[in-house]
């Protein structure tokens, strides 16, 4: 067995949720509950935000790196780190909204919030089985700490848009939208502050991903693994690639490091 690693990060979206059921497959939750049996940490690391992982809510797990970093939590909801964005820098983002004709989601502790439903809005949602709430999002940034924005555009739009956000990072799963990030944050920086918080470090971590968001923390861990159906720069960067998320593979990488 191997005795090296102490913890596995897993992304939910591709991952350990399937985007044909919308649920986690039945090898990976006896997985999940084996490693845990042999006293290896289990969390979660996803751009979701906690009040959206139901999907996994049943898994027993021992923390959470929610919004690619840009919140993270124990089992019990106790905050080991987070970090807002500052309103300056919220409106500077509405600004390029108007500007260039694209519309963002914002993210907060309670919800995630959009203006209206667009046909790109309603793929995602009905892609992760979540529907944001319409609201006036600029009202809801001026009251609520945004944790993260979700901009609905494309690559093309975004080259235009980024480089007037040097304060961003941007990570996207699929053309239709992108994550914006304080820089600074992202799922590797999340997941060492959990680390640290549990006395381990990096040296002993293994991740699980699907999308360009998790290229950070599979580069940052000592074993990351790919899923067969991740994007190809993420399986280009992976220790090992497995089967899709349909195809058990989460259990069959895990057996293959000889963790389960």
């Amino acid at each position: 067995m191997n005795n090296r690693i102490k913890a596995v990060f897993f992304d939910i979206d591709g991952t350990l949720v399937s985007f044909r059921t919308h649920s986690v497959p039945e090898s990976t939750r006896l997985a999940i509950h084996r490693l845990r049996e042999r006293g290896i940490k289990v969390f979660i690391a996803t751009g979701r935000l906690l009040c959206h992982t139901d999907a996994v809510g049943d898994l027993e797990v021992d923390g959470y790196v929610t919004v690619n970093g840009g919140c993270c939590l124990t089992a019990s909801g106790e905050i080991i780190y987070e970090q807002a964005f500052p309103q300056q820098l919220l409106d500077k983002v509405f600004e390029l909204q108007e500007r260039y004709g694209f519309q963002s989601a914002v993210m907060t502790q309670k919800n995630m919030y959009i203006d209206h439903i667009s046909p790109a809005v309603k793929t995602i949602a009905d892609m992760i089985n979540i529907y944001p709430e319409v609201a006036d999002v600029r009202q809801v940034a001026a009251t609520q700490p945004v944790l993260q924005m979700c901009p609905y555009v494309g690559p093309e739009l975004e080259r235009e848009i980024m480089p007037h956000l040097p304060e961003c990072v941007q990570s996207r799963w699929i053309d239709l939208f992108m994550d914006i990030n304080l820089k600074g944050i992202d799922k590797a920086v999340g997941a060492r502050k959990v680390m640290e918080y549990y006395g381990l470090t990096m040296d002993e971590a293994m991740a699980f991903g699907d999308g360009g968001n998790d290229l950070a923390l599979v580069r940052a861990v000592a074993v990351g693994v790919a899923m067969g159906n991740a994007c190809n720069e993420l399986k280009a960067e992976a220790d090992y690639v497995t089967s899709s998320v349909d195809e058990d593979g989460v259990q069959r990488a895990l057996e293959y490091f000889e963790l389960i």
